[in-house]
């Protein structure tokens, strides 16, 4: 087998595999998300427990101020998102009317019967995008829910790690310090 040959099976691999990656990743996405979505909030909160701890705080309630304030942003995240779907409930029903209304002057040259079903069938799928919605805003919030939990385990384990002096490290060297 020759050069080009060898690096054609290579390329095909590489291909394949990147392939089988994607679509793994994209079937296991219920899965990963809230762990991904914990460890970012993990990450962005993980100096504030320092922080507090360096002020005189003791280290148990650091983490449950951390935790307290991650619960207070996402409640806030929730409830403007609730508010807002409860905002476009109430007046959806306004905006069908117009929209109806709209549609028959727009079809007056139409014969009514027609006008009506066209009607029944816009509040229908209506209907099914709400229904489509509401299922995908009760998945954001088991995400949200699952998310949350998982930042509690990630951010006490976080918080339980060895130092670097712990584990036998200089903590003075420059690379420590980067890390850090």
């Amino acid at each position: 087998m020759n050069d080009p040959q060898r690096r054609g099976v290579v390329y095909l691999v590489a291909l394949a595999s990147i392939i089988v990656i994607l679509f793994g990743v994209r079937a296991s996405a219920s899965i990963l998300n809230p762990i991904l979505l914990a460890a970012v909030i993990t990450i962005t909160v993980l100096p504030v427990p320092s922080q507090l701890s360096k002020r005189g705080v003791p280290g148990w309630l650091s983490l449950v101020l951390s935790i307290l304030m991650v619960v207070l942003i996402l409640v806030l995240v929730i409830a403007t998102v609730f508010f807002s779907v409860t905002k476009l409930a109430t007046e959806l029903p306004m905006y069908l009317e117009q929209g109806a209304a709209q549609a028959s002057e727009d079809l007056s040259s139409v014969n009514e019967a027609t006008v009506s079903i066209q009607i029944d069938q816009l509040s229908n799928t209506i209907g099914v995008i709400a229904e489509d919605f509401l299922s995908g805003i009760l998945d954001i919030l088991v995400t949200f829910g699952l998310a949350l939990v998982i930042f509690f385990f990630m951010i006490s384990a976080a918080l339980a790690l060895p130092t670097p002096s712990r584990m036998g490290l200089d903590p003075d060297s420059p690379m420590i310090k980067r890390v850090t």
